[in-house]
């Protein structure tokens, strides 16, 4: 039969195939280096792009053929010998390429991200269209007034929407045809063909949870409210080990076997805590990682490349017939990205951001090879950004895991502004990789789901009446968790049973006898009495109260841009990356958390002070970019001072990437934002600690001790007998002191010691540990901030004979007892090692949260000592403070019953040693030689001054706002001339300390006596355990209308009086603090014995002390001087806030008010 005869076109397309596709025709043989993802900046895991050195070579394309002389008889020619020699060539494996010869990749289509509106529900309609119901809501466009309408139909007619509830509209308003007058309302509808709904978006749900809310709507919320570390399987360490173990190899661009197996080891020894969990061994691990990444390299041969290779087929189950998928992974852009969306109310981790190169393909049946060629000529590859998922379990792609895959990519389109129709799974088990396209059909039923379980959790923020008794002050709330699904099979090995169940049975109340989880419920549950359930619903409900203020905080990253929420001091806008900067290696962290230092500086020098806010050195913060990228990194604050921010935070700055981004221009700033972040993470540990005590087989002696307060048992103090060691550090103590260890050491359950002020408390408790120590316990010492733990650990340093365990955040401990942390040991190497430091150690010393007011008012220590009186000890003979400084608290809280250990004691007071710095101030005329009395200054370091309120009514000192927090700019010049006084004078800075109440205070004067490194500025919760020679304590509010919110917690006023051991200096206005009752009484205390002093007009301005370190404090900028509610504000000058300004601000008092759990962790993060 002879060739059919073919047009001019088909041969044309046919050679070009052959050139294009085949073997390159080269003058000399091409080298075949190893592929490998090359690194374009300083940071091992940013920006990775596919590099391979090419020598220069001569290159022959289809242009330079004779066509007609090389077709010369073709009819003759053998088709199907040379298919699949010359039609389908067999590559080296890495083959070298020119630019020339690539081929040509197709860029993704533009991206039109969907209109997105925010709304709130203002009303509800339900109607029926042609028979099917639907929802039609009047909506309000925030921000603005204007009105429109959405109408729901299908599936999303189920959603629980109410009015005043928050919703995003994805798509486009179009107003509707009108014969009236008026014009119409803007409609859209949103059904399964057209748009989208997302509720509550402020709601950020983890795109894992949700991809698990396909078999049970409940787990996912349970899991959110109780977070839990305690279940570590081998499954779960293998995985995440090899997880890093790959993520190393794309970050490096190296897959060769020796570097992966030193990755393998590497990563395992970092791992020794969790191999200690599970009790396996290091060469188990290794045995067992090894295995498990031995398809790695045979990956990165198939699949990591600029272009697809035939053999690097993508697993596509939703292909046409006959169409073949092949993927290269040229780039990588980022590891472990975290990507929020406010628009979808998503958020998640990515694995990897990689970019792929597709290149589709039909296989088909073909009837000759030059359509084949023609064909395969037509396709193109097509370059993607991806979300490229690493799964270690089994090797199916479940749908929990194309869920998670297709919610990741419509993070990704909105994080890089580009399409992303479908996303990425690797099974390392089968070493086989699937497509997962974003089918709008299964994307729209996640959303729904998503939206159900948002409706779900809002319903705990809609809190009703009290119920009951009005002390229990339990709210009275909504089924906030969806019913079980009781599947006996699926609930039965849901990781999340055990907390699902207890809230069924203490929260919902549940009574089940027959459902198919019956026995399973009753077997988690039936040990727990209705007196246990009710005290756990009353905590958990008074738990997620303290939270609602978070949730809040935390929608402001979005809702709120970033100079206005600068104004209420929880961020920093228009901010710069200073690129001059380089973070001192030897200084440099391994936390992960902490990977890369940069620091940041104002765009504007005019623009105010960095000091004027909530954020404070060691805050959790976020880096962002308004409105491209929102906190794409996240740390904490390293340092900080009013015109520059230095961050620690967990992803790599690249400034070529974040402008090719956001599509900055080059010559321009990019302008960042930098928020202060919310501690969701601790309530739910709270919780958790909470639910431990319920679950079966959980902590039941702290459950009948603390729940049902179970009678403490004693032994009887004949039988106890002390060795040496523990019998000397009995001996110092005195009688009062004795009783309270000697209590404690008889106890079977617990004991509580009940220390006024300077009766020893510390001590106590550091003889009590050397007891209990040498008596062959172990210890867990725990309080609720960094500074009470580490003041009981210096008081051990020098006289514990055991070793101590500190743990915590390193930056927020003492660093005299740095020694007692895991960082400032040998890097264990085996399992032994780490078990010796971590387990050897009879003491480990850690912190705690609080749980001690309002709606928590009734403490575990109130509690327990109510309930069982003989288990109490009180130490009431203290050591610290001088009979006037003692007799504030005496008469005010503790009845008299506290009295000085000593006569010694009682009339400590502190004596100048060289006074000559003083009298130089007044060795020339100074306006305070003129005064009718004596120089205030000299008063005050008068050794016969042992307590008094300093009266700055006359100077006067007015309170200034800032944003939301307040400061006192006068009282602060006041305050350092005090200070700077008495160290002139010969008083060690140690001996001194600063205190206020107001977090800005403490900044401002922080950074006043910032070259004082050894005094100490505190506020009154981080004060406990630190006793000083003198107290000078900032009172800050001075106004008109007699606002001293702060002032009312008295707990925390006579922790802070009662600092002091020889001498309290107190600056405030009279005038304003006689305002509060209990301030009033002390005020009229210090009155009687003439502890009040008034100064005279302009004190701050009678003495030239030289060297003042805070220039700014006279020379601040305009900005810096301005209230931002009142624009003509200036420095000490009364203001009356106007009526909006107090709508609108809510300050740190108001925020604080009523939520104690709050209150402790923003103490703890300070």
């Amino acid at each position: 039969m002879p060739p059919l005869a073919r047009t001019k076109e088909e041969e044309e397309d046919f050679m070009a195939s052959i050139l294009s596709d085949g073997p390159e025709i080269k003058v000399e043989a091409p080298a075949t280096p190893k592929r490998h993802l090359s690194r374009h900046t300083e940071s091992s895991c940013n920006h990775h792009s596919l590099s391979t050195p090419t020598r220069s070579a001569n290159v022959f394309t289809a242009k330079d053929v004779d066509i007609a002389e090389l077709m010369e008889g073709a009819e003759d020619w053998d088709w199907d010998d040379m298919n699949s020699d010359v039609l389908s060539p067999r590559r080296a494996r890495s083959p070298k390429k020119t630019p020339s010869a690539i081929r040509v990749v197709a860029p993704p289509p533009a991206y039109v991200p969907p209109t997105r509106t925010r709304c709130v529900v203002k009303g509800i309609e339900e109607r029926f269209s042609s028979g099917y119901l639907q929802k039609v809501l009047a909506v309000q466009v925030v921000p603005g007034d204007e009105r429109r309408c959405v109408i729901l139909q299908d599936e999303w007619v189920d959603t629980d929407i109410r009015p005043g509830d928050t919703i995003n509209v994805l798509g486009d308003f179009a107003a509707p045809a009108s014969t009236c007058k008026a014009a119409p309302v803007p409609t859209i509808t949103i059904n399964v063909q057209t748009n989208l709904f997302i509720h509550h978006p402020d709601l950020l749900i983890t795109a894992t949870a949700l991809s698990t809310a396909s078999q049970c709507r409940r787990k996912p919320i349970v899991t959110n409210l109780v977070r839990s570390s305690v279940d570590v399987t081998p499954s779960l360490v293998w995985g995440n080990i090899l997880h890093e173990v790959m993520q190393a190899c794309l970050c490096e661009g190296r897959w060769d076997g020796p570097w992966i197996e030193a990755q393998i080891d590497e990563v395992v020894k970092k791992s020794l805590g969790d191999l200690m969990r599970v009790n396996m061994s290091i060469e188990q691990a290794v045995s067992e990682i090894r295995l498990r990444a031995q398809g790695l390299r045979s990956f990165a041969d198939k699949y990591v490349a600029e272009e697809p290779k035939p053999d690097a087929v993508l697993t596509n189950t939703r292909a046409a017939t006959g169409q073949i998928s092949l993927l290269a992974i040229a780039k990588l852009h980022d590891i472990e990205e975290d990507i929020w969306s406010p628009t979808y109310g998503l958020k998640g981790k990515v694995d990897a951001s990689v970019q792929a190169i597709i290149l589709d393909t039909d296989e088909g049946p073909r009837s000759n090879p030059f359509t084949k060629a023609a064909s395969a000529s037509a396709k193109t590859p097509q370059s993607w950004t991806m979300p490229f998922e690493i799964k270690t379990g089994r090797a199916v792609a479940g749908m929990e895991h194309r869920a998670q895959t297709m919610l990741y990519t419509l993070l990704m389109a909105e994080r890089y502004g580009t399409e992303v129709p479908s996303g990425l799974l690797y099974y390392t088990r089968s070493d086989e990789v699937v497509r997962v396209p974003a089918v709008r059909n299964e994307v729209r039923a996640l959303l729904v789901a998503r939206n159900e379980m948002a409706a779900y959790m809002m319903r705990r923020m809609r809190t009703g009446g009290g119920r009951g008794d009005e002390k229990e002050h339990v709210p009275e709330v909504e089924a906030f968790l969806p019913p079980t699904i009781d599947d006996g099979w699926q609930c039965g090995k849901c990781f999340a049973l055990d907390t699902c169940m207890l809230y069924r049975k203490t929260v919902e109340n549940i009574v089940d006898t027959a459902s198919p989880i019956a026995d399973i419920y009753a077997l988690k549950t039936s040990h727990i009495t209705p007196e246990q359930g009710a005290f756990f619903k009353k905590w958990e409900a008074l738990i997620s109260l303290e939270e609602q203020d978070l949730i809040r905080f935390k929608k402001e990253l979005w809702t709120m841009g970033a100079q206005e929420r600068e104004r209420h001091g929880r961020c920093f806008s228009n901010m710069v990356l200073d690129r001059s900067y380089h973070w001192r290696p030897e200084a440099q962290t391994s936390s992960r958390i902490h990977g890369h230092t940069y620091r940041f500086i104002k765009e504007s020098l005019t623009q105010s002070s960095l000091l004027n806010g909530h954020m404070s050195s060691g805050d959790a913060i976020t880096v962002s970019i308004e409105p491209d990228l929102l906190a794409f990194a996240k740390g904490f604050i390293v340092d900080l001072t009013p015109q520059e921010v230095i961050v620690g935070v967990d992803h790599e700055i690249d400034m070529d990437a974040v402008r090719t981004r956001t599509r900055a221009n080059l010559f321009e700033d990019v302008i960042f934002r930098i928020d202060k972040d919310e501690l969701f993470s601790g309530m739910g540990r709270i919780r958790d600690n909470l639910a431990q005590l319920y679950y079966p087989g959980g902590d039941t002696k702290r459950l009948d001790l603390v729940v049902d307060l179970k009678r403490p048992e004693f032994d009887d103090i004949e039988q106890l007998t002390l060795d040496e060691t523990a019998d000397a550090a009995m001996g110092k103590l005195n009688t009062n002191q004795q009783m309270a260890a000697a209590k404690v050491l008889t106890a079977q359950d617990y004991a509580l010691i009940l220390g006024m002020p300077g009766t020893g408390k510390t001590t106590v408790i550091a003889a009590i540990i050397q007891m209990l120590v040498s008596l062959g316990k172990t210890v867990l010492l725990a309080s609720y901030t960094h500074s009470a733990v580490d003041t009981i650990l210096l008081k051990l340093k020098h006289v514990a004979d055991f070793s101590i365990l500190r743990v915590g955040n390193i930056d927020k401990i003492h660093p005299d007892v740095h020694e007692f942390t895991l960082a400032h040991r040998r890097v264990p190497t085996t399992l032994e090692q780490l078990e010796h430091q971590v387990m050897a150690p009879p003491v480990v010393a850690t912190t705690c949260l609080s749980i001690d007011q309002n709606g928590l008012e009734v403490s575990l220590f109130r509690m327990l000592s109510d309930a069982h009186p003989h288990a109490v000890v009180d130490l009431n003979e203290q050591y610290r403070m001088n009979a006037d400084i003692m007799l504030l608290s005496n008469k005010l809280i503790y009845s008299d019953r506290l009295r000085c250990g000593s006569e010694a004691v009682a009339q400590r007071s502190l004596k100048i040693p060289d006074p000559a710095f003083l009298r130089g101030l007044h060795s020339t005329a100074s306006p305070c030689q003129t005064a009718v009395s004596t120089c205030w200054l000299a008063q005050l370091l008068d050794d016969r001054c042992k307590a008094v309120f300093v009266d700055t009514d006359a100077v006067p000192a007015y309170d200034s706002p800032v944003g939301d927090l307040v400061e006192n700019r006068v009282e602060a010049r006041l305050v350092y001339q005090v200070a700077e006084c008495l160290i002139r004078s010969g008083i060690q800075q140690d001996q001194i300390g600063v205190l206020s109440l107001y977090r800005q205070q403490i900044k401002l004067l922080s950074h006043v006596l910032q070259h004082r490194k050894e005094v100490e500025i505190l506020t009154a919760d981080r004060s406990q355990g630190r006793d000083k020679e003198c107290i000078i304590i900032s009172m800050v509010r001075s106004n008109d209308e007699g606002q001293a919110n702060l002032m009312k917690d008295w707990r925390r006023m006579n922790v802070a009086f009662t600092r002091a051991r020889s001498k309290l200096i107190i600056f405030g206005s009279r005038k304003t603090l006689q305002g509060t009752p209990l301030l009033k009484e002390f005020l009229e205390l210090m009155d009687d014995h003439g502890w009040i002093l008034p100064l005279p007009r302009d004190a701050h301005e009678m003495h030239a002390i030289s060297d003042l370190t805070d220039s700014s404090m006279k020379k601040r900028s305009a900005d810096d001087m301005v209230e931002p509610f009142s624009p003509d504000r200036k420095e000490n000058t009364p203001t009356r806030p106007s009526k909006k300004g107090r709508k609108s601000v809510v300050t740190d008092e108001a925020i604080l008010k009523g939520r104690s759990l709050l209150k402790d962790l923003m103490n703890e993060s300070s």
